[in-house]
């Protein structure tokens, strides 16, 4: 067989002139070996097929959640591009972790675990870290089969873990308590004949950052005359004269606002459903004197009247040139952004959306205004949530006098 083999090779030889005029045997394949084959339809099909498939991703998974589950794991991506850009990581393929995979370019295993040095640094509650962490690791998965991630780094992702409950109690332990204290209630689900004692931490700031009114006046005034000084004013007097959140902020539009009557209508996500999902407020004289500029003198005319009422800007440069409005709106995460630079500019750190909404409530509170009057202003569908800020008023007042 062996000769055969050689024969059947010498066969396939070819005699071909070297450089130097000699000649030398090179072997041609045989009919039956492997040859180099041009890729088929299906595989270049296929190939465009997972393309596909990775940019449709998200949505099919979304597609199969429930409304609660998508807004709990909006709020996770959403605390995740908010530790991004605490940690000065530019986001240049965007925020919006949830819906497009491109965002999720050069997340590595070491950015997830310092997601959770963050959470925890932060004051959230072990119970809560574990639940984000999980929506983050869902989201990695997906982006790899979309082709953001690279696969040995999508594997490394999931490797990042939880705490177990004993894990937990130690981390607990070791870390100074920047939480509010926990919350124990009782509940009896209708399937059962016993009431079940729920312990709960908030994941909310142990307090909030106060501003007074100095600051509150600074931050509501134009900084210089450039666009993006009045849509800075426009945002901060929405925040503090409104109490307005930074989702619903984010979904204003130009045509929200009836300047000739002094009022805004806007929707409120956040409370899909309820009495309060549409809310019409009166604008306070600021308001409507920033708005009115901003809106007929500085908005670009292209965009009426459903275009974004907050829009990004161009850098502003040293000499008063740029900060021009573009056509595009700020989203949620670089709202806040927004609030944070600019209560840095006047000593106020790590101010929050939250924390101008706070100070609303806390000044309407203290101008007496009733419990009904307050929930319809910020859309809460609790008394409690009102009555906090009453109480919180009448005994400082009795505390004073």
């Amino acid at each position: 067989m062996a000769n055969n083999d050689t024969r059947n090779d010498d066969l396939n030889a070819q005699l071909v002139p070297k450089d130097d005029g000699r000649k030398t045997a090179v072997r041609s394949h045989s009919p039956n070996s492997l040859q180099p084959l041009e890729p088929s339809p299906l595989a270049i099909a296929g190939q465009i097929a997972n393309r596909a498939a990775g940019q449709n991703i998200f949505q099919r998974y979304l597609s199969e959640k429930a409304a609660n589950t998508i807004k709990r794991q909006a709020r996770d991506l959403e605390l995740f591009a908010e530790y991004l850009i605490d940690a000065r990581i530019p986001l240049q393929h965007g925020a919006d972790f949830q819906n497009d995979p491109n965002a999720w370019h050069g997340v590595t295993w070491g950015i997830v675990e310092g997601f959770i040095r963050w959470l925890l640094h932060e004051g959230y509650a072990v119970s809560s870290v574990n639940a984000r962490l999980s929506t983050v690791r869902i989201y990695a998965q997906m982006a790899v089969k979309a082709g953001a991630i690279d696969r040995q780094e999508g594997m490394l992702i999931q490797t990042v873990k939880g705490f177990s409950r004993s894990g937990g109690l130690n981390v607990d332990e070791q870390r100074e308590q920047t939480r509010i204290d926990k919350v124990t209630y009782a509940y009896r689900p209708t399937d059962r004949r016993r009431s079940v004692v729920v312990t709960r931490h908030s994941t909310k700031k142990h307090k909030p950052t106060l501003i007074d009114e100095e600051t509150a006046v600074l931050l509501k005034q134009p900084r210089n005359e450039s666009p993006q000084a009045y849509r800075d004013a426009l945002l901060m007097c929405l925040l503090l004269d409104h109490g307005l959140r930074a989702s619903e902020l984010a979904l204003l539009k130009a045509a929200d606002f009836d300047l000739a009557a002094g009022e805004m209508c806007f929707y409120r996500p956040k409370v899909k459903g309820t009495d309060h999902e549409w809310t019409t407020h009166k604008l306070t004289a600021v308001t409507r004197e920033v708005s009115s500029y901003y809106v007929k003198s500085l908005y670009p005319p292209p965009l009426l009247p459903d275009g974004p009422l907050i829009l990004a800007t161009t850098r502003l440069l040293k000499n008063g040139e740029g900060g021009q409005l573009l056509g595009e709106g700020l989203n949620r995460v670089r709202i806040s952004e927004r609030v944070a630079w600019l209560g840095k500019q006047l000593g106020t750190p790590k101010l929050s959306a939250h924390d101008c909404r706070h100070y609303c409530a806390t000044k309407m509170a203290r101008l007496e205004y009733s419990v009904d009057e307050l929930m319809a202003w910020f859309g809460w569908t609790s008394a409690q949530t009102a009555m906090r800020y009453v109480t919180a008023v009448d005994v400082k007042e009795r505390y004073r006098g």
